[in-house]
């Protein structure tokens, strides 16, 4: 297998097309990168910005790039020894009338060989339909005002309305050319053929109608009286294959999966061979190809199957090929060690090099000071479980109800008890406090985690809802496979429910209490959770070598384009836990300062006005950034925050007063003076010592077992708030300049060159240089990182557990990364330096006395092994990179 030694992900889109890419392929060679990864690059929804919103993967998206492009860029590519890493979207596609397979259903039904490839109850109350909610007011009302029309061109005939069209049904061409007397149309109106002689007899009639006037005149008529007529466009609104309502019928009544609580995202029915089968064929003709060397599964929590479509991929695309899956692990979860992958995305690296650089000594004094700030805040896992609750019953409130049906039409419950309202209430209960994502179920019996995770679900429903405890132990027993005679159909339910628990997880807690609960919103992030606070070294050393036990080929990832900030805003927040009184002292003034900003003591509310400071200790730029620019994405960001939290606005009912109350704040103490002259002093210090810390997640993330990606833009800082922030265009002609110094710098001017870019390390140059350093050094030594044991090397004296060390090795080869990980009373609060005095009362174990070593950051030598002062290896720069070799 051919493992990508460096990932570098890039948001392919119509604002960075495959001509784009063509100009920095030699800076990303030059930068180390071995794997351009990419995001979703088929043909998407006009516009799309990210690519989930795949319309049709047989084409490339032209807005990206055509196939002759990526076939030139892939040679471009090859020539470079560079692979290609393909994010793909197996769960869903964009419920859009761009999408071929959606049309061909809508007008073909049940003769459409798509008919069964998406996740469609068409037996939903006998409709024989599918739900389209996109409908701004009920079908009467849309039809009454007039919005929804019927129509035709050449390609035949639609029903519109305003951006949306979908092709009537083949059944409803009697209805709508009833009234047209002519031969060529009543081979339409009386059509009995297949699919595909449907597509010709379609063509030659409307071909024929664009040469005969007389005829067209008449079609025209006919369809105009259809429009005018309420009656009559019920009449034909009846035969379709389509059902149009409001948008907002979907909390409470759907019949097809969407992915999360998207309406227009619509869920394929991955797990039967035929859709698997089709959606993967211009997939596996690059694969094949060699046009792409790797796979990364978007959302494998939504399949039905996740392991079986797993190996259904394997065996498509061979054993030798790279495979990652996009998984959320809680803390103590682990990826099922049996599936055929290489690992995840890597969200779960970055939880843990946040709590790496997070004290835990803190958390208490943190939940302490914070359950002053906002006292009726709940604890997170209860918070976590009323909201989950909400998303259940006010946004996936049809998904439930079918959940239910579902196990009333099978008898899965027991006689005499199939309407007891108590099974809604228990079911939403378990469903709700399901401690992870998902489980991933191969048959019963169910593996001990899996029972373990049921049983933790049941105990923490059964706290809320105890006067259904009868209805909870059946469901448990059913989750279980206890109930004998209904195996088979318990089964698919424990399997159904799967596929919900994970969108109501993300919901629930990523997209819902994550904006609420703000203890310290670096661990309000993808992958991570705000209840954990903190590991020591010796924790996260364990976790490395677990990781290279089980899949040492992983994703690492510090920034993607989920994350909720940047990678540097979190290191800027994580020393805040360092300094938990001063932290609590300053809120408690600034409040008081603004006290008299704020319209009311609503906007903002306490918990939304503690967010806003952190969110600028993060996201303010180091200097010299256009202030009303900045002012205008921390607007929009919090506008998504506030409607995301769903505390005093939302998407579906914004509350708009206080929403620009929150705006006025922000803009007021942005030019408070007095704010200001305490608050700017604070952010230097919290910026400076922040660098340090990211050039230490820099080296480490490049170092241990997996392998380590890089997010566009950020070799200089990432303080890029939420989507669609971090998605911003990146300055490439800067980045290459800044590689090029790097590259003509003589090794006797280093030392000089260091000094200026510790004294500028605002600029971002430093962290650059230790990215191009770590990355040069992981090209060089693939072997080393790629085959190599992880070895914790000890710490002694003061700076034991604020600095990490560990070795990689391999055959003759060491290399050892030294990296800061806690710097209060180790940083100097006006430089990028370390104490000295400290230095020399701590020391590290090198490992083999007899080896001379080499700094690969500094040039420097270092002629002695065994136990070592760090002020021999950190007297340049406050992170080493040391390389020996017998």
């Amino acid at each position: 297998m051919r493992v990508p030694i460096t990932t570098y992900r890039l948001q392919m889109s119509p604002d960075f097309t495959f001509m784009d890419l063509e100009q920095i392929t030699d800076y990303l060679e030059k930068l180390g990168i071995s794997t351009v990864y990419s995001a979703p690059f088929f043909k998407a929804r006009t516009g799309s910005t990210h690519g989930y919103d795949v319309t049709d993967p047989f084409t490339l998206n032209p807005a990206i790039g055509n196939l002759k492009q990526f076939k030139k860029l892939s040679k471009d590519l090859k020539g470079r020894k560079m692979d290609w890493l393909q994010d793909i979207v197996p769960n869903h596609m964009a419920y859009d009338s761009s999408n071929p397979w959606l049309r061909d259903i809508t007008e073909l039904g049940p003769r459409s060989r798509f008919y069964n490839f998406f996740d469609i109850d068409w037996d939903y109350k006998g409709w024989g339909k599918v739900m389209t909610p996109f409908l701004g007011d009920s079908i009467d009302e849309v039809i009454r005002n007039g919005e929804l029309k019927v129509n035709y061109d050449q390609t035949g005939i639609s029903v519109n309305y305003f951006e949306h069209s979908y092709p009537a049904s083949v059944r409803s061409y009697k209805t709508v050319l009833a009234e047209v007397n002519s031969e060529k149309a009543d081979r339409l109106k009386n059509f009995s053929g297949n699919a595909e002689e449907w597509a010709d007899v379609k063509i030659s009639f409307f071909r024929e109608v664009q040469e005969d006037a007389d005829l067209e005149k008449k079609i025209t008529e006919v369809i105009e009286n259809i429009n005018k007529s309420e009656e009559k466009m019920h009449q034909v609104m009846e035969l379709q294959y389509f059902k149009p309502v409001h948008w907002k019928t979907t909390e409470s009544e759907i019949n097809y999966r969407r992915f999360f609580t998207i309406n227009d995202l619509i869920c394929l029915s991955m797990e039967d061979d035929e859709v698997f089968k089709t959606y993967h064929h211009f997939i596996k003709e690059m694969c094949e190809a060699g046009m792409i060397n790797g796979l990364r599964i978007d959302h494998i929590d939504g399949l039905f199957d996740p392991e079986g479509y797993t190996k259904k991929l394997r065996k498509l695309v061979g054993e030798d090929f790279y495979i990652v899956v996009e998984k959320i692990l809680e803390a103590h979860e682990e990826l099922p060690s049996h599936w055929p992958v290489q690992g995840t995305s890597g969200y779960e690296f970055l939880a843990q090099i946040n709590h790496l650089f997070t004290n835990p000594e803190s958390k208490g004094v943190f939940s302490e000071r914070y359950k002053e700030l906002v006292p009726d805040l709940p604890e997170y896992e209860e918070l976590v479980y009323q909201k989950k609750l909400f998303i259940l019953k006010e946004r996936m409130g049809g998904e439930l109800h079918n959940l239910l049906d579902y196990l009333r039409t099978k008898k899965l419950l027991p006689e005499g008890k199939q309407e007891d309202d108590n099974w809604q209430k228990s079911l939403c209960a378990f469903l709700a406090a399901f401690p992870v994502y998902r489980i991933y179920p191969g048959g019963f019996p169910l593996r001990n985690a899996e029972v373990e995770t049921i049983n933790t679900a049941y105990k923490w429903a059964l706290e809320h809802v105890k006067d259904a405890k009868n209805e909870l132990d059946y469901l448990k027993s059913l989750f279980l496979g206890e109930i004998d005679d209904k195996k088979e159909e318990a089964f698919y339910f424990l399997q159904r429910c799967q596929q919900f628990s994970g969108p109501l997880a993300a919901k629930g807690v990523e997209d819902t209490s994550f904006y609420i609960y703000n203890r310290l919103i670096l661990h309000n992030e993808v992958g991570d959770s705000p209840e954990n606070f903190g590991i020591s070294t010796e924790d996260f050393h364990k976790k490395m070598l677990q990781k290279q036990k089980t899949f040492p080929h992983t994703l690492n990832a510090t920034a993607t384009h989920d994350t909720k900030r940047g990678e540097d805003a979190r290191m800027r927040l994580s020393i805040l836990s360092e300094f938990p009184e001063e932290w609590f002292r300053k809120v408690a003034e600034w409040s008081k300062i603004n006290g008299n900003i704020r319209k009311s003591n609503k906007a903002p509310d306490k918990n939304e006005e503690y967010f806003i400071y952190q969110a600028l200790i993060g996201a303010l730029p180091f200097d010299n950034f256009d202030e009303e620019e900045f002012l205008q994405r921390t607007k929009d960001y919090l506008q998504k925050v506030m409607r995301e939290a769903k505390v005093n606005t939302n998407w579906s009912q914004p509350d708009e007063q206080h929403e620009n109350a929150v705006f006025e704040f922000i803009e007021g103490i942005f030019t408070h003076e007095e704010f200001r002259k305490s608050f700017d002093p604070f952010l230097e210090k919290m910026a400076l010592w922040g660098a340090v810390k990211s050039y230490s997640q820099v080296l480490i993330k490049n170092t241990v077992p997996g392998v380590p990606d890089t997010y566009q833009g950020t070799e200089l800082w990432d303080l890029s708030y939420v989507d669609p922030d971090n998605r911003r265009p990146v300055d490439y002609d800067l980045r290459k300049e800044i590689l090029s110094e790097f590259s003509s710098l003589k090794e006797e001017k280093k030392s000089d060159y260091l000094k200026n870019l510790k004294k500028e390390f605002s600029n971002g140059k430093l962290k650059f240089y230790c990215l191009h350093k770590a990355l040069a050094a992981r090209k060089e030594y693939h072997d080393v990182f790629e085959k190599g044991e992880y070895q914790p090397l000890s710490v002694s004296g003061t700076l034991k557990g604020k600095i990490i060390v560990f070795a990689r090795t391999y055959q003759d080869t060491t290399i050892v990364t030294v990296a800061p990980v806690q710097v209060k009373n180790l940083c100097k609060e006006d430089e990028i330096s370390l104490d000295e005095s400290m230095l020399d009362d701590s020391f590290m174990e090198l490992p083999e006395r007899d080896l001379n070593w080499k700094n690969l950051l500094t040039g420097k030598a270092l002629k002695n092994g065994g136990k070592i002062k760090f002020s021999e290896i950190l007297g340049d720069l406050p992170l080493a990179l040391l390389i020996s070799k017998k």
